[in-house]
């Protein structure tokens, strides 16, 4: 076996021996050789450049993957320009450095870059703290290389450092990233592997602002699968000097893979600022998609919306700006909380004790499931997919519904009663899984009524129902009294005189193929994992302002596609007369907002 390939087994070994807790408590995922060579490439730090002049700091080294990389790279220049091995050594010795607090990290960097030299130079590979040092904002690096550890400050004390301090609340690779913003010599490069939420958390905006402002970025590379971390990768690769009006940035997003490098072939070397990367742009080609850095600079908090470079971005943009002009003397658009109230439902998980199973419930001394049987009035029928009951040995009043015995929780009445013994139980949606446009899905899960904490009112009148968890935005009408969790939010008219059907109007604006890919584009699209539509988020989307004689045709349709996925099982199959209404109000639905842009 070769010195390099017992290193990397010894490296694999080291973080295979620490438990995935601890290697997330620490921060501790290395960073993949071929995504090294990915940055250094595209960062210009390439043989056919002077590398003597070139200092490089990784203030957050682990076991050496970036120090290593760039080390291969000065000794095959110095090959190339034929220098000596002392040359060679003294270029290392004063060109390479790196920081950790880890003792073994530290070790193994420095055996990776002797197993590369096997002079005795003296390596500054230290063990210590990069953000502790006294740096004093001075510029005095010129490749500034990090996957720094991703601490949340609400599980992390990070006080204690003097940026922290003068900052305010961060999470620590924000505070990695300011370092590397001041200390970078002018005309210096970033090769930086930040956690994603960096493109559009609020607490990353002065982060983000300052990199627009006075770095030139030449590529974003938003990836998932990186890390074992179960969060998403950015990779930033920018230079140290502001942008023309007009740059474009390349980006691409995809999933990482293992296989994806294309290999250059020996006699040809990368330009600077170029890249080997080889996934799949929108384009289909490697570097084939690009936006404007200016318009990244001019959103609210200088977020990085590559997206708003596709195809609806134009339209998306207007619409997210409209807000922000003054008020007009008769606004065509408002938000949509100044028509809904917007809650969170009961904060309890899916997996929470206090829910219970049909199947705990109505047991053969009790009330039993039937496909076949339903006790609601024939008026009262159920939606397919929720459970129908018939009572045996049910001593208890009838239900306001009209049913008898047990009740009728599928129309929002309680199971039982004080007289039967038993508690009142009320259905209960779990989120995103029995959620879908339009409908909601039933799947056999209870709530007593003591364990309800919010008012019960809440859920009994007829609400729409919005995911939390997910990417893409998606609403369902409520009328039958279910309980939600938390992770769903309930919106209900601010004016109880309104008339109910305006529920339909705002179900199929929620729905729509433009507000999902508004809030796609604009916010969660950001965050490869576990995404969520915020509350602030679903409060401002854009609501066309229309006299009812326009909203009526847009809600009859509504009610025929609640009622067409009320029919349906938990996959929605449309006919091609459903699906051609659904289309209709497509194009009606994007007629209103292009008429109150214009």
């Amino acid at each position: 076996m070769t010195i390099r390939g017992a290193l990397k087994e010894q490296m694999g070994w080291y973080e295979a021996t620490l438990p995935l807790k601890e290697r997330k408590n620490r921060g501790h995922f290395s960073t993949p050789p071929r995504l090294v060579e990915h940055i250094l490439d595209a960062c210009g730090y390439t043989v056919d450049r002077d590398l003597t002049q070139i200092r490089v700091l990784d203030p957050a080294c682990g076991s050496g993957n970036f120090l290593a990389g760039a080390t291969r790279r000065l000794a095959s220049f110095a090959m190339r320009n034929n220098l000596s091995q002392e040359e060679l050594a003294t270029l290392i010795s004063s060109d390479i450095w790196g920081f950790d607090p880890d003792p073994v990290s530290c070790f193994l960097a420095d055996m990776q870059l002797r197993a590369i030299h096997r002079l005795p130079a003296h390596l500054h590979i230290h063990q210590a703290d990069g953000l502790a040092l006294p740096w004093d904002g001075e510029p005095c690096v010129d490749l500034f290389l990090a996957n720094p550890p991703y601490l949340a400050a609400k599980n992390t004390d990070l006080s204690g450092y003097r940026s922290a301090q003068q900052r305010g609340q961060a999470d620590s690779y924000l505070l990695f990233l300011n370092l590397g913003l001041q200390i970078v010599r002018p005309r210096g490069w970033l090769g930086l592997v930040l956690p994603d939420p960096l493109l559009a958390r609020t607490n990353a905006a002065r982060e983000r602002a300052h990199l627009l402002k006075e770095f030139t970025i030449h590529h974003l590379w938003h990836l998932a699968d990186v890390f074992a971390a179960h969060v998403g990768a950015v990779v930033i690769i920018a230079q140290k000097c502001p942008s023309s009006g007009t740059h474009q940035i390349s980006w691409v997003r995809e999933k990482w893979q293992k296989d994806d490098l294309v290999t250059c072939p020996p006699d040809r070397v990368p330009t600077r600022g170029a890249t080997t990367f080889s996934l799949v742009t929108c384009s289909g080609t490697p570097g084939g998609c690009q936006v404007n850095q200016s318009l990244l600079l001019h959103q609210p908090g200088a977020e990085l919306r590559y997206l708003l470079s596709t195809e609806q971005g134009p339209t998306i943009e207007r619409l997210r700006a409209y807000f922000d002009k003054p008020p007009a003397s008769q606004r065509r658009l408002a938000p949509l909380s100044d028509f809904v109230s917007i809650r969170r439902g009961e904060e309890l998980g899916s997996g929470n004790s206090l829910l219970i199973h049909e199947d705990q419930i109505f047991d053969e001394n009790r009330v039993t499931c039937s496909p076949n049987r339903v006790t609601c009035p024939p008026d009262r029928v159920p939606a397919r997919g929720a459970p129908t009951m018939t009572t045996t040995s049910v001593h208890s009043r009838g239900t306001p519904c009209g049913c008898p015995g047990g009740g009728c929780p599928v129309n929002g009445c309680p199971l039982g009663s004080p007289e039967s013994g038993r508690q009142d139980v009320y259905p209960v949606l779990r989120g995103g899984r029995d959620i879908r446009p339009y409908g909601t899905y039933f799947s056999g899960w209870w709530i007593a009524r003591e364990a309800i904490t919010k008012p019960l009112e809440r859920y009994l009148s007829p609400k729409l129902l919005v995911v939390k968890s997910t990417d893409r935005l998606q609403a369902a009408l409520d009328t039958r009294g279910h309980i939600a969790l938390q992770t769903l939010y309930i919106l209900h008219l601010h004016m109880r005189e309104a008339a109910a059907d305006d529920l339909y109007f705002f179900l199929s604006l929620l729905n729509s193929r433009l507000l999902r890919q508004y809030v796609y584009v604009l916010h969660t699209a950001y965050k490869w994992v576990q995404p969520q539509i915020e509350q602030h988020v679903l409060a401002r989307l854009p609501v066309p302002i229309i006299v009812p004689a326009e909203k009526q045709p847009i809600i009859e349709r509504a009610k025929l596609l609640a009622r067409a996925c009320s029919e349906i099982g938990p996959v929605v199959e449309w006919n091609e007369a459903m699906q051609n209404v659904y289309e209709e109000q497509e194009r009606a639905i994007c007629a209103l907002y292009t008429s109150a842009l214009n």
